[in-house]
């Protein structure tokens, strides 16, 4: 961690100076400091700093608490700490957004704009997610199977994703404008690609139209209930349960299954790789996918008595089943739900680990930041009402009746 040697000034939410003099200042991929000549040092993790903004001889760093720490008179060494800052900040943001698992497809140097005015910012696009990183703004994610529409306008040379009723609006891409639409339309096209043959290998029976209806319906990482499944081909629904809830599984798949009321279950799917074949509770799956299909993760949600909805994954790594508020009317709540354990990526640390779990234990750090970064972590964790673990049947089911441990 090398220590560039400057000045610095502290400022609380107001504006007012805190503490300000000579200083060292150390950073490396996660922590930053702050050294006075004289007086205690300033330590953060780089994820608490929600903006960084960089002028042509200081950089001021604005922290989650509404404070802010300016650096300045570093010299000629400025330039080369500055910029290394910039990169480590994106790369540490990327952690506590939860990307850093994600196959990154290219970087852009632009602006952004999410429903108001454009700000410089860097745009990473992934095979599967774009982030964009303002140097002035709050970070944010989009996962390219929600974006509904991308068009383009030929005066502003603007890319504009539509998702939810949302527009982000990229632009000021230069000469990397058609290479950014090029990697974006590939990028989602190849999801939607990979949909249809992975949900062709599953279901051979549908034909090309029933099939192409089943893609537009359920795009990896949505729910869809069994019932509108059944409109596309009647035997839709028992083969989606067929493939989708392993044999151990099923016991418990049935107990909730003869709870729910309304259209549950309603179920979704996401890819998942090599690396992924295992639980999220830190233990091996419990059955591995079969060499010659697609490997798919299946949930299913039910809607119970008294406002909640209980989730289930039922492929190999479902270790518990998962208990939420789900106010009226469900089907939306469920669609935020679903977001919110998408963006994550389905894990499920979190969503139950405690508030001083996250907070002070240091490798769960990034789910603590993640949360103030991800209005729909925030949501899906307030929603959480406990767990009922698959240790046997008839545990599971006292832990329903008590309403999840």
């Amino acid at each position: 961690m090398p220590a560039y040697p400057g000045k610095f000034q502290y400022l609380d939410a107001s504006g007012a100076v805190s503490s300000q003099g000579p200083c060292q200042f150390r950073f490396d991929k996660e922590t930053a400091i702050v050294t006075p000549a004289s007086g205690t040092p300033i330590a953060f993790d780089l994820g608490d700093v929600d903006r960084a903004v960089k002028h042509d001889w200081d950089f001021e760093l604005t922290l989650f608490t509404g404070r802010r720490i300016q650096l300045k008179q570093f010299g000629a060494p400025f330039s080369t700490m500055s910029e290394e800052l910039l990169a480590a900040w994106r790369d540490r943001t990327v952690r506590c957004l939860l990307l850093e698992d994600l196959e990154e497809v290219a970087r852009y140097n632009g602006t952004a704009a999410l429903n108001g005015p454009p700000t410089p910012a860097e745009i990473r696009l992934y095979k599967s997610n774009i982030a964009v990183l303002p140097l002035d703004g709050p970070a944010i994610q989009w996962r390219l199977a929600e974006v509904d529409r991308v068009s383009f306008d030929e005066g502003t040379y603007a890319v504009t994703l539509e998702s939810a009723g949302e527009r982000l609006a990229i632009a000021k891409l230069a000469k990397k404008t058609g290479e950014f639409r090029d990697n974006l339309d590939g990028a989602i096209g190849e999801l939607r690609t990979h949909a249809a043959e992975a949900l062709h290998t599953t279901f051979p029976f549908l034909d090309p139209d029933q099939l192409q209806r089943l893609v537009e319906t359920m795009p990896e990482g949505r729910s869809i209930s069994l019932a509108a499944l059944g409109s596309i081909h009647a035997k839709l629904p028992e083969a989606l349960i067929a493939q989708a809830v392993d044999e151990h599984l099923r016991p418990y798949f049935d107990a909730l299954r003869s709870r729910s009321a309304g259209d549950s279950p309603i179920t979704g799917f996401k890819f998942t790789r090599p690396d992924e074949e295992h639980s999220a509770e830190g233990e091996p799956a419990e059955t591995e996918a079969k060499k010659d299909e697609p490997s798919l993760f299946f949930w299913f949600f039910f809607a119970l008595p008294g406002s909640r909805v209980a989730w289930e994954s039922t492929t190999g790594s479902g270790r518990a089943t998962y208990f939420f508020d789900a106010p009226p009317p469900v089907d939306q709540a469920i669609a935020h739900l679903t977001r919110g354990l998408a963006l994550v990526n389905f894990r499920r640390e979190p969503v139950y680990l405690s508030d001083d779990s996250l907070e002070q234990q240091q490798r769960f750090r990034k789910y603590a930041i993640g949360c103030r970064k991800l209005p729909e972590l925030r949501a899906l964790r307030a929603a959480f009402r406990g767990r009922a673990i698959h240790t046997s049947v008839e545990a599971w089911t006292a832990q329903v009746e008590a309403g999840g441990a």
